[in-house]
């Protein structure tokens, strides 16, 4: 765990990705795949004491381990997916804008806006690298006459895309008030859903209990930890092909929810 509270500024710029085929958290595209971590998973966490951060990282780990994800070795590696508890999350993300203006450049004003003006206690931001369907990079235009290109051999289909977007690095910034009284577990499940999932989960129809709702709800109301709609649309997320188009893989997942909520009612 030597690494664990490595500088978030210098994990945010070892994760930086081409510019040119980077994207952000954000609106989704229904037409394009969601985006998802393919690389080996490595969470650190920043402003928790030792033993807390410990269990987090362990709860992470357990959780993407469920959804199949690969993971790092944890003693070695730089941090992909940082959980930081701060006390001052917006005046970090200000921070962050003002030293690494680079990393926010492709961020709309949307995203710009959720991660810099959000007025909750928690936000999120992550860089995203396109790929091939296949994990091949797409190499970088040469102009607007000259687009992003890569050569594969494919079959035409309806279904599928051609590209993937591939989660590089993810940060989840915390209000350190708003944690206090929480369990770790109720932390490292909502950086899990948020870390892993970004803001696609909060595009599915229809309400639901989720662990998102963690601090919009009452102490009484609060979730546990993921819940059955979050560990649903998680594993859709990260079982089915990686070039889904969102459309597709939300509506498997708000399929597979209602049929829970059905089944749980019996």
């Amino acid at each position: 765990m030597r690494r664990l509270f490595a500088p978030l500024l210098a994990a945010a710029a070892l994760a930086m990705p081409n510019p040119a085929a980077a994207q952000v958290y954000g609106g989704v595209d229904r037409d394009m795949p969601l985006a998802r971590f393919q690389d080996p998973l490595c969470p650190g966490i920043v402003g928790l004491a030792l033993g807390s951060a410990q269990d987090m990282v362990s709860l992470i780990r357990e959780n993407a381990t469920s959804l199949g994800l690969s993971l790092a070795e944890s003693e070695t590696c730089e941090p992909n997916l940082i959980v930081a508890v701060l006390d001052d999350p917006k005046g970090y993300a200000n921070q962050l804008k003002a030293r690494r203006p680079y990393l926010f450049k492709d961020l709309g004003r949307e995203e710009k806006e959720a991660f810099f003006d959000a007025a909750g206690p928690a936000r999120s931001w992550a860089r995203i690298l396109t790929r091939t369907r296949d994990g091949l990079a797409i190499y970088e235009s040469n102009g607007l006459t000259s687009p992003e290109q890569a050569t594969l051999m494919a079959a035409h289909s309806r279904v599928f895309v051609p590209t993937r977007r591939d989660v590089v690095f993810a940060i989840v910034l915390l209000d350190k008030k708003a944690v206090q009284g929480l369990t770790v577990t109720q932390v490292a499940d909502y950086a899990t859903m948020r870390g892993l999932g970004g803001t696609a989960a909060e595009r599915l129809g229809g309400p639901r209990d989720s662990v998102l709702n963690l601090f919009d709800s009452g102490a009484d109301a609060r979730p546990k930890g993921l819940t059955r709609s979050d560990q649903i649309f998680l594993q859709t997320l990260y079982s089915t092909m990686p070039n889904n188009p969102a459309a597709v893989t939300l509506a498997m997942a708000e399929r597979k929810i209602a049929e829970a909520s059905r089944t749980a009612k019996r």
